[in-house]
């Protein structure tokens, strides 16, 4: 537990001063706060809590409340109002976070000006459903399917499978008939890429697919009920 809070600390940067020093943060029970607002962090067990105009953070039990600065390392920024906090809980900006997906495990369907990332497994039914929907979507979006392992050892030899191929450019087709399987493989395959989408997905905290992110950043995890509505439902 110590070592998981630990590395969400330093992905987000939470930086205290010494429990002595003056500060205008006033702390009491939060059982007795008057809560404004909270946000559930992608940090595990701590929330942010605005109360009397004052921000702090609060572990998932209530008993220990954290007060200082949190920094996004992956957007470089601080996060110093209750919407922000919000939008890095909810939500998923590769290019702010300086990721680009075309260098994963990545295959590409459409011609719009408007990216879609999902995270799909090469054995996913409902990743191939959502797939087949997104084919009277491509005018408008570019659908970006980065191709993980999320169900086991047979999906990892398909989506390295994939990574490897001498040739990718029947590899839509090829994921989409169930053939991935066939594709030539490269004689060598410097499996860094592959490695770093696996370490994607892990930091993004897929647990599984598909995984659907917006182009303003919201995320579906499983398939929207009616992705061309969802998608056009940014606020």
């Amino acid at each position: 537990m110590r070592t998981k809070l630990l590395g969400a600390l330093m992905v987000f940067g939470i930086i205290t001063g010494p429990a002595h020093a003056s500060s205008k943060l006033e702390i009491t029970d939060p059982r007795a706060a008057k809560i404004e607002d909270i946000v559930k962090l992608p940090i595990n067990g701590v929330r942010a809590v605005q109360s009397d105009g004052q921000i702090m953070f609060l572990s998932e039990n209530g008993r220990f409340v954290i007060s200082g600065q949190i920094y996004d390392l992956w957007s470089k920024k601080p996060l110093n109002t209750m919407s922000q906090m919000r939008d890095v809980a909810e939500r998923l900006h590769f290019k702010s976070m300086g990721m680009d997906v075309d260098t994963l495990n990545t295959i590409s369907m459409g011609r719009g000006g408007k990216e879609v990332v999902v995270f799909v497994d090469p054995r996913c039914t409902v990743c191939h459903k959502l797939m087949d929907e997104s084919k009277s979507l491509v005018d408008e979006y570019t659908f970006k399917f980065v191709v993980i392992p999320a169900l086991g050892a047979e999906s990892n030899r398909l989506a390295k499978g994939l990574y490897c191929a001498k040739d990718k450019t029947n590899a839509l087709d090829a994921f989409m008939n169930n053939t991935l399987a066939s594709l030539p493989s490269k004689e060598t395959c410097d499996p860094a890429q592959y490695d770093q989408t696996l370490l994607t997905a892990h930091f993004i905290g897929i647990e599984g697919v598909p995984f659907v992110v917006a182009p303003d950043g919201r995320v579906s995890k499983g398939r929207p009920k009616n992705l061309k509505s969802w998608l056009e439902s940014a606020e």
